[in-house]
């Protein structure tokens, strides 16, 4: 039998003599550390069972955050202990960002400075990394390495940490239709999905996805079922579909859209049009036939062109400041609750996976919901107490 030679007969034979056993033998620490485990897991379970967004989440904040801090212990030396100390780290480290503040100097002029700004991780972003680790601490239990996690339950470690919101910069009422109108001036090609954006909040890549059969006609909203991320297309960002209702005004737009373009390509010849709503100007590529260039028509549209390019063009010539294109599905949300709907119904409109999150950041766009509730309590000028008044 091959192996590992055992010290059994030695220590027979020391005990023949009245002599001292040897000490045992301790076994070898065979864990792997962290970062040789996520290296691993990073090649083979992230690769095949997560989305690419997500396996690039998992990448950022492990290089980031996790392994400068625990990358070198053994996963069997993680305790309980050293998790939240690493917790404590996560609520006390800030990052800094740079952005452009336009200024007008003494002259009138606009001056561009840059500006540093520095915050700490939002309690959202210390969830999502914690949870991170905990799912690769779960693998790490589920093949042998770990018999317990010591990474989960941890919320209450870091329930204090501060909730900061992303810089949300929507659009006012009033310049939703100056922004449209300059945009259909000077980027026609790009109207429709500027108004799509607008009058349903569906986010860049749910918009770079849609496609003709996901617009019901009789029902007048669009079916969110698609995502395109990384040029892939995906599910939702909740992995689920959504129903979005759609305004009269965008129902005529797309409609319009669909017939221009059913006309256009009938006049080259095609019965059919491309199943893309929004399509790209089409790459330059090379025609496999003649060899030469030719110009590929018919491709879903490239958002981040579009954002780098047309979009803020457009804001330029509007006089509107910069703004991402993102904003556009916060100008969304925030006018519909201004006019008073529902956060409910933003959430399901926004596809957001609770009413926390709609609420955590679109609450104050709410206008006067405190006022309205302090106004509706009893007081002595109530009905009630005056009828009990009255009746004495």
């Amino acid at each position: 039998m091959y192996g590992k030679p055992t010290l059994r007969p030695q220590i027979e034979a020391r005990l023949k003599l009245g002599q001292a056993a040897l000490p045992e033998e301790k076994p070898e620490n065979t864990s792997p550390t962290l970062k040789d485990y996520f290296d691993g897991i990073k090649k083979t379970h992230l690769a095949m069972a997560v989305r690419e967004s997500t396996a690039e989440s998992y990448e950022m904040n492990f290089r980031v955050h996790i392994l400068p801090e625990l990358g070198d212990l053994l996963l069997n030396e993680i305790t309980r202990e050293r998790i939240k100390e690493f917790v404590g780290h996560l609520t006390k480290k800030e990052h800094s960002h740079t952005v452009k503040v336009k200024t007008a100097n003494v002259d009138g002029n606009t001056v561009v400075e840059e500006k540093t700004i520095t915050k700490p991780y939002s309690k959202i972003t210390i969830r999502i990394i914690l949870a991170e680790l905990c799912a690769v601490l779960n693998h790490a239990k589920e093949a042998g390495h770990i018999s317990e996690n010591p990474a989960t339950q941890l919320s209450k470690f870091y329930k204090r940490a501060k909730i900061v919101h992303e810089n949300i910069e929507p659009l006012t009422i009033e310049e939703v239709p100056f922004f449209l109108t300059v945009a259909k001036r000077e980027a026609p090609q790009y109207y429709e999905l500027f108004l799509t954006a607008l009058h349903t909040g569906m986010r860049s890549g749910e918009l770079a996805a849609l496609r003709w059969h996901d617009l019901d006609e009789h029902g007048k909203f669009i079916r969110v079922q698609k995502n395109i991320s990384h040029g892939k297309i995906t599910e939702t960002k909740t992995g689920k579909a959504r129903r979005v209702d759609v305004s009269d005004e965008l129902f005529r737009a797309l409609l319009d859209l669909r017939r221009r373009r059913q006309a256009e390509y009938l006049a080259r010849g095609k019965n059919e049009i491309p199943e893309w709503v929004f399509l790209g100007p089409g790459r330059i590529e090379k025609d496999r036939e003649t060899g030469g260039l030719k110009r590929a028509e018919g491709k879903r549209i490239d958002i981040r062109n579009v954002k780098n390019y047309a979009f803020h063009k457009c804001l330029t010539k509007a006089g509107l400041r910069r703004i991402r294109f993102h904003d556009l599905r916060h100008t969304y949300a925030t006018l519909l609750l201004m006019q008073g709907e529902s956060p409910a119904y933003v959430r399901d409109q926004l596809g957001h996976s609770s009413i926390k999150i709609t609420v955590d950041i679109y609450g104050h766009w709410i206008p006067g919901a405190n006022r309205q509730a302090v106004n509706r309590l009893p007081g002595i000028n109530s009905h009630a107490a005056m009828s009990a008044v009255a009746a004495d």
